[in-house]
């Protein structure tokens, strides 16, 4: 082959490599690239609304049974999984008011407990309930032993937030006032050696439980 014909062919070959290894370089090509399934992304996951973040002041509770309404996925929220039992009263059942000790209440209510101790309940009063009356609750209920008032958002007007830390290491925090004349409570317990945020799970709770109880 002529020196002249040479120098073309390895120019051409040499041109070819260079655009080549741009097109790998830039990922380029006329192949189309693989598009993303919609079906991997799989289903939105559940949120819950920090009580922080939630206007109770507008909000509209009834005074009867409101647990059936409950969104199950609230409940497992609050638990941190799905629930191992769960029970209910209504107003003039026996409850159990702690250590043992059953009475009369006159309130509708729900108790949740996971599989690791954490517990969500919730309930409201029967009877209507003032605003000098709920004074009068938030005072006694600030004054249990081993517990502590705390900052928290307003649930309700009067409200009261609060924390309760037992012998064994169960804290156990709770949101509780007045809307209307219907006096709410909500509360989580967190079990002892856990280190979540119980003052944040016990206001999700009390959110999520707002629009079952004002159904």
């Amino acid at each position: 082959m002529p020196r002249a014909a040479v120098l073309v062919a390895c120019a051409v070959a040499a041109t070819a490599a260079i655009v080549g290894g741009g097109v790998l370089a830039l990922g380029t090509s006329d192949t189309p690239a693989p598009t993303a399934s919609t079906d991997a992304a799989g289903p939105t996951p559940f949120r819950t609304t920090p009580l922080a973040d939630y206007d109770t002041a507008g909000a509209v509770v009834g005074r009867g049974p409101f647990c059936d309404a409950i969104d199950a996925r609230q409940v497992s929220a609050a638990l941190g999984g799905d629930p191992a039992s769960s029970s209910s009263w209504q107003n003039g059942d026996r409850i159990d008011l702690g250590n043992g000790v059953k009475d009369v209440g006159h309130e509708f209510g729900c108790r949740y407990a996971g599989v690791d101790g954490t517990l969500a309940q919730v309930w409201v009063f029967a009877p209507p309930v003032g605003a000098e009356e709920g004074q009068q609750l938030i005072k006694g209920a600030g004054q249990a032993r081993g517990c502590e008032a705390g900052a928290g958002p307003p649930f309700g007007s009067p409200t009261l937030a609060l924390t309760c830390t037992a012998k064994d290491g169960t804290v156990r925090a709770s949101y509780r006032g007045l809307f209307g004349d219907a006096w709410l409570v909500c509360e989580v317990d967190r079990p002892p050696g856990a280190s979540w945020d119980a003052a944040d799970r016990a206001g999700r709770w009390c959110v999520g439980v707002l629009g079952a109880a004002g159904s």
